[in-house]
């Protein structure tokens, strides 16, 4: 019996595009990136910050207090307002689903 044809004869095999370095940094960066924005977060949410800054020097505790005091209002601000637009567009989404189910 005769052997078939090949659809798409290969002269050499196909050349791997991809950068596996370049692509190595991207998930490292995203990893650090995702773990600086869970301590952040937690650091925020239960206000460890304050047991770490408590043994400094009075002056220095009051502007250490300060800062983490304004990142605590943007992070929390920030959850808030992504918790928001999830609702709002699960809200509209359900709403639109509704009125185009809707017969007159």
């Amino acid at each position: 019996m005769a052997k078939p044809l090949p659809l798409i004869d290969y002269q050499s095999p196909p050349k791997d595009t991809l950068d596996y370095l370049r692509l190595l940094y991207y998930g490292y960066l995203l990893l650090t990136a995702t773990w600086l924005l869970f301590i952040v977060t937690v650091n925020s949410i239960f206000e460890i910050w304050k047991y770490v800054v408590q043994p400094v020097p009075a002056p220095l505790r009051d502007t250490l207090t300060m800062w983490f005091e304004t990142i605590d209002a943007y992070v929390i601000k920030l959850w808030c307002i992504y918790v928001v637009c999830w609702w709002w567009a699960i809200v509209s989404w359900c709403g639109l689903e509704m009125f185009r189910n809707s017969k007159r």
